[in-house]
């Protein structure tokens, strides 16, 4: 099998594979990242031409627009994958797209699963991720063994390859709205003088014991925002994907609209590449606080 995209999240889930026994090839656009491969048992490729032989391909890939160009580009997936090969993307696209994937390889005779995550790279090196599977059942099926690599739980959500990029969209926007709550509460608590230590043990051991407030709202108390589980740029185009499906549905999303101008305020500073728990830092800032672990760039 294969793995295109060697980002964070791309490269933990290509070790764990590799860790698992897995016979492995790897491409990512930028040659660094492959290198970090040289010495292990994975192979290395320069071009999706190269994948032409494997059975599965794993796409872990930042937006739309990186997807499209490595599925529907000249010499991509579409084109080299043969036939009955089986292409699963982690990738955290729109509903459209995925959609459209699922059609496109269907016409090519190849299989598609849509398979984006919940969790983050030290979750995927793990092999406890949350992965969201959308696809024909016999596909997923047959997959099943190497999405359980990575995965504590797979939810099987149907037929429907959109369902599981709509779900995840979803995640998304609830962890995002969490992430501002929490930012805000912080800095309540600090300017009122009171340890955000034993108020961050008093609320993730009663009421708020989730893994979004225990995993991100660590970072916001003890600002640690450059500790990236998604960067903030990211996380602006997946509230940006999830309003242009809301748009389209007639759901109107108002404080999902909010916290996306948030994030748009994080990259305005200069902060795209910081965790989305910098949030908090926003809301320390503009409470007069001052802010640790990354510089003001404003």
């Amino acid at each position: 099998m294969a793995v295109v995209g060697l980002g964070q999240m791309g490269g933990a889930i290509a070790r764990k594979l590799l860790g698992s026994g897995v016979d492995l090839v790897v491409l990512d656009h930028n040659p660094e990242r492959s290198a970090h491969f040289a010495g292990t048992t994975a192979g290395i490729a320069g071009m999706l031409n190269e994948l032409a032989d494997v059975d599965v391909v794993v796409t872990a890939l930042p937006n739309d627009e990186a997807v499209t160009s490595v599925v529907f580009g000249i010499d991509g997936l579409i084109d080299v994958l043969k036939t009955d090969a089986v292409h699963i993307s982690m990738s955290t696209v729109s509903p459209r797209l995925s959609r459209k994937m699922a059609e496109e390889h269907a016409h090519a005779g190849q299989c598609y699963v849509a398979a984006p995550v919940l969790g983050d790279p030290d979750l995927a090196a793990s092999g406890n991720l949350f992965i969201l599977a959308s696809g024909e059942t016999a596909t997923i099926e047959r997959v099943m063994s190497l999405l359980s690599c990575v995965g504590k739980r797979i939810f099987n959500l149907g037929e429907n390859a959109a369902t599981a990029n709509l779900i995840k969209l979803a995640a998304n926007v609830l962890t995002a709205q969490t992430l501002q709550a929490f930012g805000e509460v912080a800095a309540l608590l600090r300017k009122q003088g009171l340890n955000t230590e034993t108020a961050f043990e008093v609320l993730t051991n009663s009421l708020f014991d989730g893994l979004v407030h225990k995993t991100y709202g660590a970072r916001i108390v003890r600002q640690q925002y450059s500790s990236v589980g998604l960067k903030a740029s990211l996380a602006t185009k997946d509230l940006r994907l999830a309003l242009a499906t809301a748009e389209e549905s007639g759901a109107p999303m108002p404080t999902t609209s909010f916290v996306h101008d948030r994030l748009v305020a994080l990259t305005a500073r200069g902060w795209p590449e910081l965790d989305w728990s910098a949030l908090g830092a926003l809301a320390a800032m503009e409470a007069g606080l001052p802010i640790e672990d990354i510089e003001d760039k404003s």
